[in-house]
């Protein structure tokens, strides 16, 4: 990949505050749970349900009209749902479906706040990456140039690094570069062999790793690492293990579906910390998330045609409940929200943050015997901006000018601020 594009992913931004007067601390509302259905019945059409962490309710408040999903996210309160044919918006305070768009073939979905990126896969022919705006999820740009299917999307600021293992049976993995204002292509290089079946990226501290999950009946996975340059560091070839989907990421640890279980990864180092953080479970994994803020794996398990499970694991391997999540039930996403006032457990301080006002980066410290647990930015309206990976400076090139707050807990304290985007 050229070096400039890689060069522009700089950390997964998020910015803090020097005078913040305005408490905040960060909870998950709810997990939002989107169920395929039973495979073999035309007439049993994706559902979308909210589980509740407080009352253990699991409720169905939405019906897309089409076979199977693929992925969901969250931005602000909208959940994004990527269901086979169409790209679908839902309120996700008032459960209501507000917008949906075709797109046959979606596959993934990311956003920077300013922009829903999707990729696209079978029966896609072209334009295997699309831009979408956020509001009515118009189409903003077909992303020509990009040579076969598309998966996970890495973003950061206004440039996005797509997956391109292309389709089933390729032998080598490449990666796109985006530049999402000018929804232009910047590259896409192929890495070779060793990258088939490049499926997501995780990133930490300025070094980006890329994951290529196992194709069917094999019993390895590669990863690798790239700086910040595009070049590769290292690596790696982990053999008894069979790579699915990604759980997700906190800090320099990242988690992801190994041999039917969750495995967690040291991104630093490229090792396989723990390859049974969750144990392998009964049935197939139909998908899993990480909740960052409460250390928690929700994971939900099929046979595609009759019954499903969900289960809640701690990062311990525990499994401390369980909730309804009907069949097939393919994508799943933690709703975080900001609440005003001070945690129980925690003392509320503020945080110095340099320079403020800013252009492009801001710099925070947090005391050396205090670990990072999350950190969110949201904007003056409470909606939130970023959840970003990152330990000490923090992009913000691409935000809007204006207001920002950021509220930072660690095991000890909850930090809060607010800083001005020049």
């Amino acid at each position: 990949m050229k070096k400039i594009y890689f060069l522009s992913l700089i950390a997964l931004t998020v910015v803090l505050s020097a005078n913040g007067a305005f408490a905040q601390t960060t909870y998950t509302k709810q997990v939002i749970i989107v169920n395929g259905g039973d495979f073999g019945n035309p007439d049993d059409f994706v559902t979308v349900a909210s589980y509740d962490p407080e009352t253990g309710l699991t409720t169905e408040f939405a019906t897309i009209f089409t076979q199977s999903v693929q992925d969901v996210i969250i931005n602000g309160n909208f959940a994004y749902v990527a269901a086979q044919d169409s790209i679908v918006k839902l309120n996700i305070d008032t459960y209501e479906k507000v917008s949906a768009v075709p797109a046959a073939g979606v596959n993934q979905l990311a956003t920077n706040g300013e922009f829903l990126v999707a990729s696209f896969w079978f029966p896609v022919t072209e334009n295997f990456v699309k831009i979408f705006s956020l509001d009515e999820l118009s189409l903003i740009s077909n992303i020509d140039g990009i040579s076969g299917d598309a998966a996970g999307i890495l973003i950061n600021g206004g440039i996005a690094l797509v997956a391109v293992p292309g389709a089933w049976g390729s032998t080598t993995g490449k990666i796109a570069s985006i530049d999402l204002e000018q929804g232009l292509l910047l590259s896409e290089d192929d890495y070779g062999e060793f990258y088939s079946n490049v499926g997501y990226f995780g990133f930490f501290k300025k070094e980006i790793t890329t994951f290529m999950k196992t194709p069917w009946g094999e019993t390895e996975a590669n990863s690798a690492i790239f700086d910040m340059a595009g070049e590769i560091l290292h690596e790696f070839t982990h053999d008894n293990t069979t790579l699915a989907n990604k759980t997700g990421q906190k800090l320099n640890n990242f988690y992801a579906e190994v041999n039917n279980g969750i495995a967690q990864f040291n991104l630093q180092n490229g090792e396989i910390v723990n390859a049974e953080v969750v144990a392998p479970q009964a049935m197939t994994i139909a998908a899993s998330v990480l909740d960052s803020i409460n250390n928690l794996i929700y994971l939900t398990t099929t046979d595609y045609f009759s019954t499903g499970e969900g289960f809640i694991y701690n990062l311990d391997g525990e499994q401390i409940d369980s909730f309804d999540a009907g069949i097939s039930a393919q994508a799943i996403a933690v709703d975080y929200r900001n609440n005003t006032g001070i945690s129980n457990n925690k003392i509320s301080e503020n945080i110095s943050l340099f320079p403020n006002p800013s252009n492009d980066k801001i710099n925070f410290r947090i005391p050396a015997d205090h670990t990072l647990n999350s950190i969110v930015i949201t904007d003056i309206s409470g909606k939130t901006i970023l959840i970003p990976n990152t330990t000490d400076q923090i992009d913000i090139s691409s935000f809007t000018a204006g207001l920002y707050f950021i509220n930072i807990n660690t095991d000890i304290s909850t930090f809060t601020g607010k800083f001005i985007k020049q």
